[in-house]
């Protein structure tokens, strides 16, 4: 292993030993050397936010199994969660990265193998042996998996994307959501002068809203029944924000009708509930896209005549190895605005911060860990 500078043999990390357990712990530094991947680094945090999908590991549920694999996984205890960060290149394991040492970047999250059908066909989101930050996923058994809710994570050279001059760290660390909203986008066949309906305004929400505005929306339209993501929509200036608390289905049909007559091009649903789906489905236009990004155990009966008119059902799962620098260039290029997303945290706040928000509801709309 080369440094760059005096490490650490334990680091503080925030570790989920059951559900709704999240305990800050010390645990030993990762040991890059020892996970037989050449290509590895090691990262010394800066900035990492805290995802929708953390919440609900927390929880006990399993969102990248669900999404990827299509199935339910229980979750190992001893998952350093984390998965959207950004911080300083300190150690890498085979001189072939040593270039690293140093630069600030925004890495890929996860790895995937290159040599499953679903990798071979381009398909990389779904590949099944993919091996993630934050999720315990493809590390075989540990003591502890690695993410980026510590002071040091593990990354992979190769996934290492320098951070542009102007971006703070904790706008980088936004990448990855980012590149999922890269992807989702693209799974809704947003056509040109198309409208779009968002529900849900949350950060997931909100970044897939911009990104097909910049993929050419003719009108974009969000909705959601909480205050913070409605005003945060509104400050992103999208054409139409529709705030859906205590307003009946009739009510919302009616009112979301009227700013698309001939029914959206594409649908995006960040809620992923019967009532959404009904929704959603009923304002779909012909030849258009219905998106679930929040996959749940959930039976929910589907009257296939309602898909006539060549309407589609789809899901999202993860970003393709491509999505990542699409996402980057427009962050860099303002395309992407997520600076006033973000409300700061301590690592230390965070089993606080999650035991709250199970109770009482999440109240920031953005939370990133500074150190």
């Amino acid at each position: 292993m080369i440094t760059n500078q005096p490490l650490p043999s334990t680091m503080k990390a925030v570790v989920l030993e059951a559900p709704r357990r999240l305990v800050l712990r010390h645990i030993p530094v990762w040991p890059i050397e020892a996970y037989g991947d050449p290509d590895m680094v090691l990262i010394k945090v800066a900035a990492c936010g805290v995802c929708g999908s953390d919440y609900r590991y927390y929880a006990g549920e399993n969102p990248w199994a669900m999404h990827t694999l299509g199935r339910h996984v229980d979750n190992p205890p001893g998952i350093v969660l984390g998965h959207e960060f950004a911080g300083e290149v300190v150690a890498v394991f085979d001189g072939k990265n040593e270039r690293l040492l140093g630069r600030r970047v925004a890495p890929v999250c996860s790895k995937v193998c290159g040599t499953c059908p679903e990798c071979v066909s381009g398909r990389t989101q779904l590949c099944p042996n993919t091996v993630h930050m934050g999720h315990g996923q493809g590390w075989g058994k540990r003591d502890f998996y690695p993410g980026a809710y510590a002071e040091y994570v593990p990354a992979w050279g190769n996934g290492c994307f320098a951070i542009p001059e102007g971006l703070t760290f904790g706008e980088a660390a936004m990448m990855d959501i980012l590149a999922v909203c890269v992807h989702v986008a693209h799974q809704g066949n947003v056509k040109p002068g198309r409208p779009v309906l968002m529900m849900g305004a949350g950060p997931a929400g909100n970044g897939i809203a911009q990104a097909v505005r910049n993929l050419g929306a003719s009108r974009v339209v969000v909705t959601d029944i909480a205050a913070e993501p409605l005003e945060a929509a509104r400050r992103s200036g999208f054409d139409a924000v529709v705030d859906a608390s205590g307003k009946s289905h009739r009510a919302l049909v009616e009112e979301l009708s009227a700013l698309a007559p001939e029914g959206f091009g594409s649908v995006f649903d960040s809620v992923g509930g019967r009532a959404s789906f009904e929704l959603g489905l009923g304002l779909l236009g012909k030849k258009g896209t219905l998106v679930n990004i929040a996959v749940h155990d959930l039976d929910i009966p589907v009257n296939f005549l309602r898909l006539g008119s060549e309407r589609c059902i789809a899901t999202s799962s993860n970003f393709a190895t491509g999505d990542y620098p699409w996402a980057l260039s427009w962050l860099e290029s303002g395309r992407f605005v997520v600076k006033d997303w973000l409300t700061e945290v301590r690592l230390e706040d965070v089993p606080r911060v999650f035991a709250e928000a199970a109770g009482a509801g999440r109240r920031a709309f953005k939370l990133v860990i500074g150190f």
